[in-house]
């Protein structure tokens, strides 16, 4: 079923269910059949509503993909949901039978249950083989004539902007310079929406954090798979750094699961109260932020290699975006102001800029600069702090951007369409120098089939 189920086929379906439960009734009170079939047809049937809450909670998403995409993930709501559905439709064959006739209602039954038998017991390999008769999460690759010039004082790297929806079964990748579009690439990935470079490689690691499956690893010079995990839930962080593989896992509402993998072993594995957003490797220890939403703060977990706690910092600050070790501190990205944490003395600092409704978002080493970008209520930009902390530079954007990185020299700023869903673009991205704020570059991101997600920028092929 599609990600869009047409009118009339949602009509028949809650028609169905509704002759069932009256028809169930009738037959009940009336006798003409055995009454425990349709006693069972009459529960079935608000179990089977009650039971697709899990759909119907879900403004927007159409409840037939999610049911199909959540029976491909192995839910087992899903699976008892296809159980219900299965015994009503048999309900009605059943029932047209008995009515027809005592006796050749029996000569049916016999001849039909082991049909149903071999469905039910076939039907996971079905799912099992329609989702992976084909393999390959590369469908297609759309390849456009690449710039030719480049000025020397313009960016040289690769762009990628992710495309995707939650219950879709294709996600998409636009892969872009400075000018205009490379490459468009069609995933059999569903619901991807975070896009990371693989620390010390070439590749590009793809993943959700709210549906859940499986994480990528994506050669983007040959758009082929370079490693494919299933995982059970989605990750709420997500980071390959060299040999280092460190992932949370959003077990449940109360649970973030912390895996940490060193060349593919299993280090260690840890459970935090959610929301894990931030991991960051530092010497010897790990620093683990959890974003504690319903009190606006923010916890700080130290952990050793071998997984035993060593510090648990309250903080009062949360949303952390990016952490970084900056002159030998931990810094992390919050609102309303930056954490600043010494690992030897545990000595918590903070720093503001003197409004409140202030978010940090993205770190970045260069040198003896730490740069950080922000967004305020009206506007946003990034700013340049030394070793003692001290502001050297500011450039403020008059608008609030969408989401912001640095890289090299320069830093990619995307922009919301002014225009809104109506927008011919999906947005704009602006490249300034870092150092001086000049406009090096600016262009329209293309609209795809879906919404726009994130983006990334790596290093451009040498």
């Amino acid at each position: 079923m599609g990600p869009s189920a047409p009118l009339w086929m949602s009509m028949l379906y809650y028609i169905m269910c509704t002759a069932t439960l009256l028809v169930g009734v009738a037959m009940l009170v009336k006798g003409t059949v055995r009454r425990l079939y349709s006693l069972a047809a009459v529960i079935a049937v608000p179990l089977f509503f009650l039971n697709n809450f899990h759909t119907i909670a879900r403004v927007g998403v159409d409840p037939f993909a999610y049911w199909q995409q959540s029976l491909i993930e192995g839910q087992w709501w899903a699976w008892l949901s296809l159980a219900l559905f299965l015994y009503i439709v048999w309900y009605w064959a059943w029932l047209v039978q008995r009515i027809g006739g005592q006796k050749e209602g029996q000569v049916w039954w016999k001849r039909q249950r082991w049909i149903w038998v071999v469905l039910a017991a076939a039907a996971p390999a079905i799912v099992y083989w329609g989702q992976n008769v084909d393999d390959s999460i590369v469908s297609s690759v759309r390849t456009y004539e690449p710039s030719k010039a480049h000025l020397s004082k313009d960016p040289s790297a690769r762009i990628f902007f992710l495309y995707s929806h939650p219950l879709a079964r294709e996600s998409y990748i636009v892969e872009t310079d400075e000018h205009r579009v490379r490459k468009v690439v069609t995933l059999k990935a569903v619901g991807i929406s975070r896009l990371s470079p693989a620390s010390s490689t070439k590749e590009l690691l793809l993943w959700s954090d709210y549906t859940g499956r499986y994480v990528y690893q994506l050669d983007p010079d040959t758009w082929t798979v370079v490693d494919r995990e299933a995982v059970a839930v989605p990750l709420s962080f997500a980071s390959l750094e060299g040999e280092w593989d460190i992932r949370s896992l959003n077990q449940d509402v109360n649970t973030n699961k912390l895996e940490v993998r060193k060349e593919g072993k299993l280090l260690f594995s840890k459970r935090f109260p959610p929301y894990v957003l931030q991991v960051l490797r530092a010497e010897a220890h790990f620093y683990v932020f959890v974003d504690v939403v319903e009190k606006e703060q923010g916890v700080l977990y130290v952990v050793d290699q071998q997984g035993a706690l060593v510090k648990e910092i309250r903080l009062l600050t949360s949303s952390a975006r990016s952490m970084v070790v900056f002159h030998d501190r931990i810094v992390i990205a919050t609102k309303p102001r930056l954490t600043i944490i010494d690992p030897h003395s545990w000595r918590v600092t903070y720093w503001d800029m003197g409004q409140e409704e202030t978010r940090f978002d993205q770190l970045y080493v260069k040198g003896d600069t730490l740069w950080v970008s922000y967004v305020q209520r009206e506007k946003s930009g990034w700013i340049a702090l030394d070793s003692q902390f001290q502001m050297t530079k500011k450039h403020e954007l008059p608008s609030v951007y969408w989401e912001a990185r640095f890289h090299g020299d320069y830093v990619y700023v995307l922009f919301e369409p002014q225009e809104g869903n109506k927008a011919d673009h999906a947005g704009e991205m602006n490249i300034f120098h870092l150092r001086t704020a000049q406009l090096a570059a600016k262009f329209a991101v293309p609209k795809q089939k879906h919404n726009l997600q994130t983006f990334q920028v790596m290093d451009e092929i040498q």
